[in-house]
């Protein structure tokens, strides 16, 4: 074979090695670039996903604490009216004017008017945020603003939202009291202490069980049962010898003995 038929045949072959290189090259930076893309687009996406949960967080956050700042506001009634004065040979001498009340910022004139502010607010971050924990901790803030203000369907209503959501968590048991309050107001006593009952005797609980024993007494005593209120405060007093409830119970063990 000639020399120059040799040189061309390498020529060829390394003209069509580089191309092939070139082209696998070609092939696996499109790979590269489409892998670095779906890599950004990754972290973009699990960046975004953890700031936008830390930005609803923050946002409940803000909406419970402006709710709660409604509930622990302090309450300052108006003066009562001055009584009046009397004058001279026993006549009533005519009252001074007082001056006029001037409510103090962030207070209200009654417990009654701070909760019906609040509650609206309460509800907004409930409604907003329903699963976060800022979310359930205003909506069972809500609903004993409610039962306070004697709207008890309301409120048994947000409980039950709140014993749904939070489940076996504090907030959970805490609410199945609050379903045993609306139930006591209400006068179905029985629903009540179904309530109370099956907290009392609940293995996992959270709750003070002294407690819970306490308020069972009670219904059993509102339920015209006076037995069961005994063994319900004299389970107080013989199994929290400790209790800060003890003296209670054991005056309302004295009282039901006195009524026999």
């Amino acid at each position: 074979m000639r020399r120059e038929e040799r040189h061309h045949l390498k020529d060829n072959a390394l003209a069509a090695w580089v191309a092939q290189v070139r082209n696998t090259l070609r092939r696996r930076r499109r790979a590269l670039v489409v892998a670095g893309w779906i890599v950004a687009a990754a972290l973009v996406v699990t960046g975004g996903g953890y700031g936008w949960q830390q930005w609803r967080a923050a946002r409940a956050s803000e909406l419970l604490a402006a709710a709660m700042t409604v509930v622990d506001a302090a309450v300052v009634p108006p003066p009562e009216a001055p009584l009046p004065a009397e004058g001279e040979e026993g006549e009533e001498a005519p009252p001074e004017p007082p001056e006029p009340f001037v409510q103090p910022p962030g207070s209200y004139p009654s417990a009654a008017v701070k909760l019906e502010e609040a509650v609206p607010h309460l509800l907004a971050a409930a409604d907003a945020y329903p699963t976060l924990p800022q979310g359930i901790a205003a909506r069972y803030q809500a609903a004993s603003a409610l039962n306070s203000l004697g709207r008890t369907e309301e409120a048994r209503a947000q409980y039950q939202q709140v014993v749904e959501l939070a489940g076996a968590q504090v907030y959970g048991q805490m609410a199945r009291l609050g379903l045993a309050e609306t139930h006591l107001m209400d006068g179905a006593y029985a629903d009540a202490i179904a309530v109370l009952e099956a907290a009392s005797s609940a293995v996992d609980s959270d709750l003070p069980r002294d407690a819970v024993l306490m308020r069972l007494g009670r219904a059993h005593r509102l339920a015209g049962q006076p037995s069961e209120a005994r063994v319900a405060f004299a389970r107080v007093v013989d199994d929290f010898p400790v209790s800060p409830y003890g003296p209670e119970a054991r005056r309302e063990i004295e009282e039901l003995g006195a009524a026999r």
